[in-house]
């Protein structure tokens, strides 16, 4: 994609080349539905028309409201005093509009664009994170990942574009560093998660959704020097590498700090003994905890039908884990999660050999 632009201003969009999301792949080697066919991921009664919107169905139709202003009704634009020609979309945020006082640009550079293909791009990206984002986070943790994203890869390309080029009035504007906010706090919560990305909106990928926000990371990072060193962006078009990084960083962190992808990446977790590690209530919700293979047995109900050991072993120990290594990783099991894990799978495999 080439964003064109009326004027010189930077946008956060993509290089061509960059891995486009799509769709996930309900063709993968371990897991038998697609990302959005799971139950989770489609839509809750609560964000159905008459049931109140969510947090992202908000952000995406201002979006797409600020959009259809600048792109239908031609609003919102600063244009020549004399020709009236279009130069350069309001609402951008630099060092220069910060010391002016207009704070308020920190926020409303989050949802102006600067072409159609800038905007089509981003609102795709939107649409996969956001809605994941959305059925694991919730609304509020939704729109804090998505403005605090905006702010921290704000600030970091400030500090980045002004230090390299000494540049403090080109407003920065579009949604990609929340996008990318939104991306890698899915990443962390679903790192195992098989999806499709395609390289020039053709070649198809099958890769792991961390693998792919980590390889955008690692492109971001690489082309974001390159250009800081040396300079190579054709004029008129700077893209914002390091609004990209920060906006990932933020959204790592979050989820980092909720307790997915591991222990809680918090001050206080840091001098917490390893076995009292607890998977977060919002994790909690979805897989449960093992219970002690030591504990005595409950002896089942007068007129039920016996119960099977080895069925409960899987419905109460080794699928609860299972289901936490799905959604986290294998390094989110504390160590007695994965001494009963090996028990449980021992007693599983002595029983069937016996």
């Amino acid at each position: 994609m080439q964003c064109r632009e009326r004027n010189r201003h930077r946008c956060d969009c993509h290089r061509p080349g960059e891995k486009n999301l799509a769709h996930s792949s309900s063709r993968t080697h371990n897991w038998p539905m697609a990302l959005h066919d799971r139950d989770y991921m489609r839509e809750t009664d609560a964000a159905r028309p008459g049931r109140g919107f969510t947090a992202f169905q908000i952000i995406f139709g201002i979006n797409v409201a600020v959009f259809v202003m600048q792109f239908v009704f031609e609003t919102g634009w600063l244009r020549h005093p004399l020709t009236g020609e279009l130069l350069m979309p309001l609402g951008g945020v630099s060092a220069h509009e910060l010391g002016r006082g207009n704070v308020w640009t920190l926020f409303t550079y989050m949802f102006v664009h600067g072409s159609v293909g800038h905007f089509a791009l981003n609102m795709l990206m939107l649409w996969f994170a956001g809605r994941g984002v959305q059925q694991f986070f919730g609304s509020l943790h939704f729109t804090l990942i998505y403005l605090g994203a905006g702010i921290l890869g704000a600030a970091a390309e400030m500090v980045v574009n002004g230090y390299a080029h000494g540049d403090t009035i080109t407003p920065l504007i579009g949604a990609s560093a929340s996008v990318f906010g939104l991306l890698m706090a899915l990443a962390v919560v679903m790192p195992e998660e098989q999806i499709t990305a395609f390289i020039y909106f053709i070649i198809p990928v099958h890769l792991r959704l961390w693998t792919l926000a980590k390889a955008l990371c690692l492109m971001q990072l690489i082309l974001g020097v390159a250009c800081a060193l040396f300079d190579f962006m054709p004029e008129g078009l700077r893209i914002a590498y390091f609004a990209h990084l920060g906006g990932a960083a933020a959204g790592w962190f979050y989820a980092r700090s909720l307790g997915y992808g591991g222990r809680p990446l918090t001050y206080a977790s840091q001098w917490q003994p390893a076995p009292l590690r607890r998977m977060p209530e919002m994790a909690r919700k979805r897989a449960r905890t093992a219970i002690d293979l030591e504990d005595e047995p409950v002896l089942p109900a007068k007129n039920s039908r016996p119960v099977d050991p080895i069925e409960s072993l899987m419905e109460e120990v080794i699928n609860p884990l299972l289901d936490k290594i799905n959604l986290h990783g294998k390094d989110s099991l504390t160590e007695d999660e994965k001494q009963a894990l090996e028990r449980a799978s021992r007693e599983v495999h002595r029983h069937r050999q016996g």
